[in-house]
């Protein structure tokens, strides 16, 4: 039974292989036709990647000198920040200067403020004893500070006195014309 098997195992083999072989041969076909697609479209790929590629060469040939200029441009920027960085803080040193004297400046108007209001408030004291008392008007007039202080004690009024400029009188051609007229004949 073993012999009546190989012949027939053998066929089968003999089959197999040829199938084998016709698959191999077709597949090689094919492998040949999409390796030649694909070689026709790598050189398209390549043609036209030609003139870029030389654009781009042309562009580095002409960038060259240029990027030899950049280092020392980078240097010398450094150095004008640098220069810059300095500058503003001498600025800042100026103006905290600046801002100390202003300081300063404020506090010695406020003095001098200070001053001028109680010199203000003591003349306006004075005029109101020698005209015989305050009125609203003088009242409303003086510094917010020195309506609502209390007094300690009254101060009795003074006398009233009376200034006395003298006979004061105009030339009698003067006092004919009226005022209007006067004023324009000195224009």
């Amino acid at each position: 039974m073993t012999e009546a098997i190989l012949p027939i195992v053998l066929i089968v083999l003999v089959l197999v292989g040829i199938w084998a072989v016709v698959e191999v041969a077709l597949t090689m076909r094919s492998a040949r036709r999409d390796v030649s697609t694909l070689t026709s479209s790598a050189r398209e790929v390549i043609e036209q990647a030609q003139p870029v590629v030389a654009k781009l060469d042309g562009l580095m040939d002409e960038l060259e000198p240029a990027a030899k200029h950049v280092t020392p441009l980078l240097e010398k920027t450094e150095v004008a920040v640098s220069g810059a960085t300095v500058s503003l803080d001498r600025v800042n040193g100026i103006l905290e200067d600046v801002s100390s004297v202003s300081g300063a400046a404020s506090t010695v108007t406020d003095a001098v403020k200070g001053v001028a209001e109680s010199a203000a408030t003591g003349v306006a004291g004075v005029m109101s004893r020698l005209r015989g008392g305050s009125s609203a008007d003088e009242a409303a007039a003086l510094p917010q500070t020195q309506q609502t202080a209390p007094e300690s004690k009254p101060e009795p009024e003074a006398p009233t006195r009376y200034v006395d400029y003298g006979d004061i009188t105009a030339p009698a051609a003067a006092q004919d014309e009226p005022a209007g007229e006067k004023d324009q004949e000195e224009a």
